[in-house]
């Protein structure tokens, strides 16, 4: 349990560094890649409903701290996100391309344009339609691609956290 709290901090941290830096030089059509959203479908994909309702909140949170005004709305959105993904993740065939590029392109759709509605309602956004063809489509397209590199590296972290908690539960019997 001690390993698998350590590597959720661990890929949360990682997750946190990696948008606020490296994704700062990922633009494409002036858009940046969320890799925070993409590891959250990752790991809803990979794990059971409660961890990974665990770590869309916990990403979400992080989100909410890196992008500022709001604190809790990425929070609640994530974990919803989690919660429904691994309502259906032993049903689908999690290392088929379209299956992972299809989960991270609804994912991010459904996320950002919340998002988007919530702030429409509190604060007023006018150009709904020119932010969802200009930001959250192009931003769903390069979240779909970059879930590709992501699914088996954490994956294996994944792995080796179930063959360590194997071998001490036969340790401990």
């Amino acid at each position: 349990m001690r390993y698998r709290i350590l590597a959720a901090v661990f890929l949360v941290m990682a997750a946190a560094v990696l948008q606020s830096t490296v994704m700062g030089y990922l633009e494409v059509f002036s858009v940046r890649p969320n890799i925070i959203i993409a590891l959250a479908v990752v790991i809803a994909l990979l794990r059971g409903l409660l961890e990974s309702a665990i770590m869309g909140f916990s990403l979400g949170l992080t989100m909410d701290i890196l992008m500022g005004k709001t604190l809790g709305w990425y929070a609640l959105l994530l974990l919803l996100l989690c919660i429904l993904i691994s309502l259906v993740n032993e049903k689908m065939y999690r290392d088929k391309l379209l299956v992972l590029m299809g989960f991270g392109f609804l994912s991010s759709i459904v996320v950002e344009t919340s998002f988007m509605l919530i702030i429409f309602l509190f604060r007023g956004y006018e150009h709904i339609p020119y932010l969802f063809t200009t930001v959250v489509l192009p931003e769903a397209a390069l979240n779909s691609i970059l879930i590709l590199p992501l699914f088996k590296p954490v994956g294996k972290v994944y792995n080796i956290l179930d063959t360590l908690d194997r071998k001490r539960n036969r340790l401990a019997s």
